[in-house]
């Protein structure tokens, strides 16, 4: 077959089931012009994709401005309606050339954020035009299969978890600063859950990796400078604070020397859950703009020693706990970091409850 004006791609042929397919490489230009997502104002029977959320584009385009010589995007995935030809590259290969009709229809069934990102990030550098990204083809048949194949594709997807993201992201200086710091600190050691957001209810871990970011990030009132100056400095601040905190807090210690398991310590007091390292990095965070420094800790957060942890006190409900739930909200996290500061002294109006127990 001879195609009458035509894009020529390299591309892999492969077979899914009785289907076609093909894997090529386009222009970040090319996929950017050629390629089409669904119209948003189509009713969901008609559109054979998701709407797209917006503010999520210019994340995208951030993450590969940011990163035009280090950045990884896994294929689009696009359905195509038009005349086609392979030319493999030997006799019966399926590794060649793939010829398009310029009339080619191609539709955006999975990667429509990370296409929208690319036509944004192009607009303030059309050099990256020339990076090149790998696209899955599929035949596209009529618009039921294109809505089977966004089902079939997004059926089994599950994201990773946001402890792993951390744990895998070395770009970020707060993921640095905190994953060194682990160790330092004897209570972290061995007792972070790196994988999972959640803690099983018998785990012999202390604290999520994602838990004890969001903490330690409360104490630091800018973001962190990725040279290793600003590395170090911020790793032993978040050093000093924690050490600081399980000397304060007698549950901790007896975590720290082994003479408590966290799964039981977990279940009978809140000292342990993701709303008190939360607000306790909170606390850390309002001693910093009071100009309390390390040299203050041992004595203001010393105060931390009469605290009642224990969840069948009185004085958490409605601060992060309604009967014997723990709620871990943004409000509650406010909430019991207000308590903690009125607890050790630095504040002196009793804080509002946020929860309505009714």
């Amino acid at each position: 077959m001879t195609i009458s004006g035509s894009l020529q791609v390299p591309a892999i042929r492969g077979r899914m089931g009785d289907n076609v397919y093909y894997a090529a490489m386009f222009p970040l230009e090319l996929a950017a012009r050629l390629f089409t997502r669904t119209r948003p104002d189509l009713p969901p029977e008609q559109r054979a994709q998701r709407k797209l959320v917006e503010k999520r584009v210019p994340e995208i385009a951030k993450y590969l401005l940011d990163h035009e010589h280090d950045w990884v995007f896994s294929s689009l995935t696009v359905s195509y309606d038009g005349d086609e030809e392979f030319r493999p590259a030997v006799e019966d290969g399926d590794i060649g050339t793939l010829e398009l009709s310029l009339n080619t229809r191609f539709l955006i069934n999975d990667g429509q954020h990370r296409h929208a990102g690319i036509q944004a990030a192009l607009t303030k550098n059309a050099d990256l035009g020339q990076q090149t990204i790998s696209v899955v083809l599929l035949p596209e048949v009529d618009t039921a299969r294109s809505q089977q194949i966004f089902s079939d594709l997004n059926r089994t997807v599950q994201k990773t978890s946001r402890s792993l993201d951390i744990l895998y992201d070395h770009r970020d200086p707060m993921n640095q600063v905190v994953l060194a710091m682990i160790p330092r600190v004897p209570l972290f050691a061995g007792r972070v859950e790196k994988d999972a957001v959640s803690l099983p209810l018998r785990s012999a871990k202390l604290v999520t990796l994602s838990a004890l970011y969001d903490a330690t990030r409360q104490l630091f009132d800018a973001p962190i400078a990725s040279d290793d100056a600003a590395l170090e400095a911020g790793e032993t601040y978040a050093k000093e604070f924690w050490l600081a905190v399980t000397d304060a807090i007698p549950l901790w210690r007896e975590i720290r020397d082994g003479t408590r398991r966290p799964a039981e310590v977990r279940a009978e007091s809140i000292a342990t859950h993701a709303v008190t390292f939360h607000a306790l990095g909170a606390l850390g965070r309002r001693l910093r703009a009071g100009h309390h420094g390390p040299s203050d800790w041992s004595s203001l957060l010393g105060r931390l020693i009469d605290v009642d942890w224990s969840k069948s006190n009185t004085e958490w409900q409605g601060i992060c706990m309604i009967g014997p739930e723990i709620i871990t909200r943004r409000q509650t996290r406010a909430a019991l970091a207000d308590q903690l500061s009125w607890k050790i002294g630095i504040t002196t109006a009793k804080p509002e409850r946020v929860l309505d127990p009714s």
